[in-house]
């Protein structure tokens, strides 16, 4: 059993790891979990508010917290990160810019991200197209969505 933890950009992710890849996954005996990255911090009342990528070294400071929290070696780490929008502080962002395949971006970035991470059991993931683009692309999957929206989906 491998309990595969998902560091998501938003909701729109966590629910899609909630609801269809644990599901999938689950017969190959992998027990997906996901939050959405940590944007902020209310110290007064301790509430903190998840969803989007504000910045990437915030970002890093929630995947690493999550790797202290399940030191196991049966459990793995992930991201699920869209390329459109990474802010420019984001490893290796300068350079991936310049390059021209967004294939060879996307492993420059991936590589730059497990680099900064350090930890083997992390496997980064950067999404090549924005994953709400993804699920708009088939309208019918938008009925498990968006339920009482028929007529705007037709």
């Amino acid at each position: 059993m491998i309990r595969l933890h998902v560091v998501t950009e938003g909701q729109t992710e966590q629910n899609f790891v909630r609801r269809v890849l644990a599901s999938h996954l689950g017969g190959y005996e992998v027990y997906p979990d996901a939050r959405c990255v940590l944007t902020s911090r209310d110290r007064r009342s301790g509430r903190m508010h998840r969803g989007g990528i504000t910045g990437y070294e915030r970002a890093r400071k929630d995947i690493l917290s999550w790797i202290k929290e399940d030191g196991s070696a049966d459990c793995r780490f992930t991201t699920m990160f869209d390329l459109y929008a990474l802010p420019e502080d984001f490893p290796g962002y300068g350079d991936a810019a310049k390059m021209s395949d967004p294939y060879r971006r996307i492993e420059f970035l991936e590589a730059a991200l497990a680099s900064s991470v350090e930890d083997r059991r992390f496997i980064p993931y950067i999404q090549l197209h924005e994953f709400e683009a993804l699920i708009l692309s088939d309208p019918a999957k938008l009925d498990g969505e968006c339920l009482d929206r028929k007529r705007e989906i037709d």
